[in-house]
Order: structure tokens, then sequence, then C-alpha cells
């Protein structure tokens, strides 16, 4: 990888991080909050290409709840990431 693609990189995980601290600290379960920044870590090690998996799903957090999470951080995920820097990282 060249070193612009490594800042351009630096700078969208910098701001999808922000992002999501402020989503997560919003969410007012603790159950809920916990998952969401387990989901966030996830993305972003998916997005520097590291290994991951999905996080476990926690008891008492239910299905819609879990839903609007995912779609929140992938959302915030596809407008700090360009299409372009996710196929470098596959």
């Amino acid at each position: 990888m060249n070193s612009n693609f490594d800042v351009q990189l630096s700078a969208a995980l910098l701001e999808f991080n922000r992002e999501a601290i402020l989503y997560c600290q919003g969410i007012s379960d603790t159950v809920a909050q916990e998952y969401a920044v387990d989901y966030a870590r996830m993305v972003q090690n998916r997005v520097k290409g590291d290994e991951f998996s999905l996080p476990l799903i926690p008891f008492g957090l239910f299905e819609p709840n879990r839903n609007l999470i995912r779609a929140a951080l992938e959302r915030m995920a596809e407008k700090h990431f360009t299409p372009k820097n996710k196929a470098k990282l596959k």
C-alpha cells in the first residue's frame, strides 16, 4: 500500500471512530451500547483488513435493536470508507 492511501485510510478511520463513539454514547441501554461498541470495533477491523468476526449477540438484546445498531454503523462505514479503499483492503 502507498503512504497516501494509508493517510486517507487513517483519516477515514478517525472520522468513523469519532462518529461511532458519539452514536454509542447516545445509546441508553447498557447491553445495546456494549454491542454497538463491539460492532464498531468489528467494522474498523474489517476495513483495515484485520481478522474479524461478528460480535456475539448478548442476552437481552432483541433483534429490532440489534438490526438498528448494525444498520446505523454500516451507514457510517459507507459514508467514511470509499469503495476504492474497501476494495484495496480485501
